[in-house]
């Protein structure tokens, strides 16, 4: 068993059986940000980090991930200056959100930034859940599509930029804050978790749909704005030498430890 999966189990334990579904007509995610990499999102730093949920190595097209085992989907674009939403990605109901923290890491002084901290998902009970690595600022929202119902995580926010509080119900497309680089990351971009139900506990699931993903059908509700050969990055600017060095920088440090071992 990958170390990734027993974090999982800690993450949202037992959460599955204890909040109502919220509903949402259409079926399927859309996409979760205001822009499209390499195609109208400013600046000269753009990257998609693929998920690798079973820990294989590959992304859902037999090609890379973001990173081995990792659990979302990275969007990364160039600035926190540059006002890029996170969206919601169906109707729901926001469950959790963090705000407050500084979001221009990575950083010496701020502890904000520190990969040891786990971000938190109070329950209600003595011990609570946790993301299993340092989020930021985040919201996360429950949907139900095709009766099955989903969490999704929009995480490294920007500071004071949350526009949504638990227990809100709230639309497909709906602001809910900006993208930044909040908790441990080293460069703006937003996390997009999926994570479906299974019995008392959610797992995380590849949205992307393709021959090596094995954990769905793909769940995008329609054709995704993004389309690259070499399902890794975009180059709008491709004289900058370092940009793939920055990017693997950034997936690295979203690394929990753990993983490592």
């Amino acid at each position: 068993m990958y170390p990734y999966k027993t974090l999982l189990i800690f993450f949202l334990y037992t959460l599955a059986s204890v909040i109502p579904a919220a509903s949402a007509e259409e079926s399927g995610f859309s996409w979760p940000i205001s822009c499209v990499p390499g195609i109208d999102c400013a600046g000269t730093h753009f990257r998609i980090g693929y998920p690798d949920v079973d820990g294989t190595g590959l992304s859902f097209a037999c090609s890379k991930p973001g990173y081995l085992g990792h659990q979302g989907t990275d969007i990364v674009v160039s600035s926190v200056e540059q006002g890029v939403r996170a969206l919601a990605a169906a109707d729901g109901v926001v469950r959790w959100t963090k705000d407050g923290l500084f979001d221009h890491c990575p950083s010496d002084t701020e502890h904000d930034c520190d990969e040891e901290n786990k971000s938190e998902l109070t329950s209600g009970r003595d011990k609570g859940a946790t993301l299993g690595f340092n989020a930021g600022n985040f919201v996360v929202v429950e949907h139900l599509l095709d009766n099955t119902k989903y969490l999704t995580l929009y995480a490294h926010l920007r500071k004071g930029t949350a526009t949504v509080t638990p227990g809100q119900k709230i639309v497909r497309g709906q602001h809910l804050g900006d993208v930044a680089s909040s908790g441990n990351s080293q460069i703006p971009h937003l996390h997009f978790g999926v994570y479906k139900a299974e019995g008392a506990m959610y797992r995380p699931i590849d949205p992307w749909k393709g021959s090596c993903n094995t954990s769905s059908e793909g769940l995008w509700a329609s054709i995704i704005p993004y389309h690259s050969d070499d399902l890794l990055m975009a180059h709008p600017a491709r004289t900058q030498a370092n940009d793939s060095e920055v990017y693997l920088q950034t997936i690295q440090r979203s690394l929990p430890k753990k993983l490592y071992n």
